[in-house]
């Protein structure tokens, strides 16, 4: 046990447990667009378009719905990339670069909006839809980086 204990204070101090960095450069949500209306269990149209600034070979990003006052920062996202206080996850995606292979699981054209109970949203809340997009071989020898970007939109529960 001592062993284990020694090497996870090891992985820390090297930062391999560290929280991720917080990318400077972010993809775009180019639909929905802000201040769109979704409706439960309707199909919306979904485009994101990642940015491969650290020239990976596959962009990984997870996709959120969530309330509150402000849209989610990444203080808001564990060290797996989910945001702790989503109301929903879409799931994650994969965009293949430089003619690589497709992947099993690329970004759908559409999402559907889950039922979200009255009660999850706080009165006077916004609801976004949020990305958060993983930078796992970026230059400086940092392990991780994540960014976040939303767009607000308007949530009807009755479809």
């Amino acid at each position: 046990m001592q062993f284990l204990t020694s090497i996870a204070l090891a992985l820390a101090a090297t930062g391999a447990l560290a929280a991720p960095v917080t990318s400077p450069i972010m993809g775009v949500i180019n639909t929905p667009t802000a201040s769109s209306t979704i409706a439960a269990n309707e199909s919306f149209d979904f485009d994101y378009a990642v940015t491969n600034w650290c020239e990976e070979g596959y962009n990984h990003f997870k996709v959120f719905m969530t309330s509150g006052s402000a849209a989610p920062t990444v203080d808001d996202v564990d060290t797996t990339g989910d945001v702790e206080s989503a109301l929903y996850s879409f799931g994650e995606y994969v965009v293949a670069n430089f003619g690589l292979p497709a992947p099993t699981n690329p970004p759908p054209s559409s999402l559907t909006a889950p039922v979200v109970s009255a009660d999850a949203i706080s009165e006077g809340a916004s609801t976004f839809l949020t990305v958060v997009q993983i930078f796992s071989g970026c230059p400086g020898s940092v392990a991780q980086e994540v960014g976040v970007t939303s767009v607000p939109f308007e949530y009807s529960a009755s479809s």
